[in-house]
């Protein structure tokens, strides 16, 4: 994968990030154990996609990965995907033929080779992060090369170097203190949907939650690095935005953060009137760019809360969520939670020139993005159908509307094509 592709897709093609599921149309796998996986039917190996969804029970979640040739048709069924238990992560890069996934009990993650016809999937290789000290695995692996690739947990403030090749620990490199869970009683939140990398600099920003008290800090953080020596450049703040931490990322090399649904868990946040903003960092910055207002709620009457970001087909625009305060008010007196659900506007921003554009034509959604993937040139997302929790591979067209795909019985966390 090209490292400029990877850009756009670190963890939404390996999430987080970056990130990542697709089905294969008219594969048939049988599924004996859950280290192999055959595909008898499909002669056609020439493209290949993966689809990492989820289904919710009472005890928990499973997830599942399936291979499709057709990411716009079709419908996946669990008995013919690799199915993956427990709090589970997925990893890949585009095109490589193999993918990864994390285990979230075993804090270990778990190579996956796919076969020259695409008929068959087996485990290649594993390793464990616990050593490291990694309390709780997430989706944010940045891919710098077939050999080199960094993990980035927020647990113990730390990157963890590992060769995906061999599928062993290389090093490890502290980020700064305020990276680390519990840094002055607040949880950290990362990114969920890609980092920006400009050569050998790597992007990383922070904000912080206390979950229990219900509070936040009113800044956001950003560590530059350099993957090259493999060490912190520089660590700044921002008192504008807090939590601004889903990205959209500029052709460029700029990027933009949106606030992250996080925010809403914050009764402090929940006391402002207004809420919403969106930090810039230039390519060759190692910080916030001071020059952009980094508030856009007061170009939208009537609305006062936007939250995330994520791209959009049109070059330099993106999409971020807007709060239906008929449907759910804005207020401390309601649990955070409630605010996940589906009571949010899709609003498109021209990014650059700081301009809203206006409402999106979409149904209303949670307040989460809806991660879009960057598959062969076209932008991807995920749209819930109906009660039954059935979820539709979407594909976006710049003028704001959307084609639906593929039916996944439950949400969809990741997609990413693997040939």
């Amino acid at each position: 994968m090209k490292p400029k592709d990877n850009n756009i897709i670190q963890s939404l093609t390996h999430n987080s990030l970056l990130l990542i599921a697709i089905v294969m149309l008219g594969m048939t796998f049988s599924s004996c154990n859950s280290d192999s996986i055959t595909n008898s039917d499909s002669d056609n190996a020439d493209d290949l996609y993966a689809v990492y969804w989820r289904l919710d029970t009472p005890d928990g979640r499973t997830n599942y990965v399936s291979l499709v040739d057709d990411l716009m048709d079709g419908k996946v069924d669990a008995s013919e995907a690799l199915e993956i238990s427990g709090q589970s992560r997925f990893y890949a890069q585009s095109r490589s033929g193999h993918f990864f996934t994390g285990n979230g009990e075993e804090l270990t993650i778990t190579r996956y080779n796919i076969s020259e016809e695409g008929k068959s999937i087996e485990k290649s290789g594993k390793f464990s992060l616990a050593n490291q000290g990694v309390t709780s695995l997430q989706a944010r692996t940045v891919f710098l090369s077939d050999t080199k690739a960094y993990y980035i947990d927020n647990t113990q403030g730390q990157i963890v170097i590992w060769n995906p090749e061999k599928m062993e620990i290389i090093d490890s490199f502290d980020l700064p203190e305020e990276f680390a869970d519990g840094y002055k009683g607040y949880s950290t939140q990362l990114g969920f949907n890609g980092y920006q990398l400009n050569g050998n600099r790597l992007s990383i920003p922070v904000g912080w939650v206390n979950f229990s008290d219900a509070t936040h800090l009113d800044k956001t953080g950003l560590a530059i690095v350099d993957t090259e020596n493999n060490e912190v450049i520089s660590y700044t703040e921002d008192t504008r935005c807090a939590l601004a931490t889903e990205p959209a990322f500029m052709p460029n090399g700029d990027v933009y953060y949106g606030q992250s649904e996080r925010y809403h868990f914050s009764k402090q946040a929940r006391k402002k009137e207004n809420a919403g903003c969106i930090l810039r960092k230039e390519a060759g910055a190692n910080q916030f760019d001071q020059d952009y207002d980094p508030y856009m709620m007061d170009q939208i009457e009537g609305q006062k809360v936007g939250l995330s970001l994520f791209n959009s087909p049109k070059e330099n625009h993106a999409y971020f969520r807007v709060l239906n305060t008929d449907k759910l008010e804005w207020s401390e007196d309601i649990e955070g939670i409630n605010y996940y659900g589906i009571a949010w506007y899709t609003y498109e921003i021209n990014l650059p020139k700081n301009e809203v554009i206006g409402k999106v034509d979409r149904p209303l959604g949670p307040s989460y993005a809806e991660q879009p993937f960057k598959i062969n040139d076209d932008f991807y997302g995920t749209l819930k159908v109906n009660d039954e929790g059935e979820h539709k591979v979407i594909k976006y067209a710049p003028d704001g509307s959307y084609e639906e795909g593929l039916t996944t019985p439950g949400y969809i966390s990741n997609l990413v094509r693997l040939r």
